[in-house]
């Protein structure tokens, strides 16, 4: 995994399975859609850029154009495929920047393009459409207007441009291609994906959650032997056929065969890594739920020994959580509010605590009903100082508003402590309860970072 502070969870895992569909585009029947100047293999990169930012795409850009350079340079590509590979085309240095330079200045440019209007206020569908179908052609032009340049024998003019980014083949690319992106944007956003993978992150320290992956590891290297054995099978009943129909096989058509075959074995690696990830998941996730009674059942939120357990996780594995902030959170009065009100209004306002606490946290961590009305957060992920302060702040405001007979205001005391060099969670759990201590005695409905005196 590549640990990147300030990346997503699982960033070097998601850019790794792009990688490895990239290859299965490469290298099988489904990349092989070839309109103008580009297939279906730049989706990827579109995906890259948009979902993980500007390195990811210039990386997926790279592995687009590396895949590109291999396939132009197989012997029975058309004339404008050959072009590509600066082995066929006669213009290397034109070749080298049509198939690998204009490949990662597209992936460079979606991840500007997605950055630059990555806060601007419309739906999300609407804007994935418009910003990849802006990419491709983007795309098109990178590479085609200066292959007219390279190769003048290419007659790639502006009139060939504007017929290529106007066809019906191009129309039906650009169609694909919103499909794909707007089905990968509703997933992405599906809770139950977001659920597996603060399972996976609070999983994978364990014994339990390593051995998995060794049994995945393991089953992915059976699945890609067996298919390797059936390859060298295919190969030696062609070889076999070859010889007894008396074929002489030229040097070259033996090199292109060899070439054909190892661009197999890199496509049934890949699409064995894609298996075995998903495989392995599901079996940590279900294993999960199967050995783990770990939710709160009045609120769904995790329990206190899920979280205390999580915690010392945390503490004893500091490099994969650089960045980390332990939050208490104390309804104010919350006994008058049980007297006043009742249980059931008592209730109702620690369900809707809880639900505002998974609304502004829980993508960045773990929330844990830590007894009573007391919660705890743990920070895990993407979030600095003034970004938890503007979610507290958020947080704060949707508490003022849970609705009470007299209009009474529902407040939080929060005390917060970034961890640094304890050793125990205790420690940082003292820490925190000092912090929360200190508010409530100053006046409740607020919130302290914890400062050593």
């Amino acid at each position: 995994m590549i640990k990147t502070q300030g990346k997503p969870l699982f960033y070097g895992h998601k850019i790794l399975l792009l990688t490895a569909l990239e290859f299965v585009l490469a290298f099988s029947g489904l990349g092989f859609v070839h309109y103008g100047s580009a297939t279906i293999m730049y989706i990827p990169v579109i995906a890259a850029a948009y979902f993980y930012g500007i390195r990811a795409g210039v990386f997926l850009g790279f592995v687009f154009g590396i895949t590109s350079i291999w396939e132009a340079s197989m012997a029975g590509v058309d004339y404008f495929d050959s072009l590509f590979s600066p082995f066929s085309s006669g213009n290397i240095a034109g070749s080298i920047y049509t198939a690998l330079g204009a490949r990662m200045l597209f992936g460079f440019a979606s991840g500007v393009l997605f950055t630059l209007f990555k806060n601007v206020k419309i739906n999300e569908y609407v804007k994935v459409t418009v910003l990849s179908i802006t990419a491709q052609l983007i795309h098109t032009l990178l590479v085609l207007i200066p292959m007219g340049h390279l190769f003048p024998k290419a007659h790639i003019n502006e009139e060939y441009i504007t017929g290529n980014i106007f066809s019906v083949n191009e129309m039906l690319q650009l169609i694909l291609l919103t499909v794909i992106m707007c089905v990968t944007l509703y997933i992405s956003k599906n809770k139950r994906l977001a659920e597996i993978e603060k399972i996976l992150d609070e999983g994978r320290q364990s014994y339990y959650t390593k051995r998995l992956k060794i049994e995945g590891a393991f089953f992915v290297l059976f699945l890609f032997l067996v298919i390797l054995a059936l390859m060298f099978h295919l190969h030696d009943m062609t070889i076999m056929v070859v010889n007894a129909a008396d074929i002489e096989l030229p040097f070259q058509t033996r090199i292109m065969f060899i070439n054909i075959q190892i661009q197999f074995l890199i496509g049934v690696a890949a699409i064995s890594y894609i298996i075995g990830i998903f495989i392995t998941s599901y079996r940590v996730y279900a294993f999960y739920h199967i050995n783990n009674a770990d939710k709160d059942l009045m609120t769904g939120l995790y329990s206190k020994t899920t979280a205390v357990d999580y915690g010392a996780t945390v503490i004893n594995n500091k490099k994969d959580f650089p960045d980390t902030y332990f939050i208490m959170i104390d309804i104010d009065n919350f006994k008058g509010i049980n007297d006043t009100y009742g249980h059931l209004t008592g209730d109702n306002v620690i369900i809707s605590i809880a639900r505002f606490l998974e609304k502004h946290f829980g993508a960045y961590g773990l929330v844990s009903r830590f007894g009573g009305d007391e919660f705890v957060v743990f920070i895990t992920r993407s979030l600095n100082k003034n970004d938890i302060e503007r979610k507290i702040q958020e947080f704060q405001f949707d508490a003022a508003n849970i609705s009470l007979e007299d209009n009474r205001k529902v407040t939080c005391s929060i005390g917060i402590c970034h961890v640094d060099n304890e050793k125990k969670f205790d420690e940082v759990y003292r820490k925190a309860d000092e912090t929360l201590y200190q508010v409530k005695t100053s006046g409740r409905n607020g919130y302290r970072f914890y400062k050593k005196v």
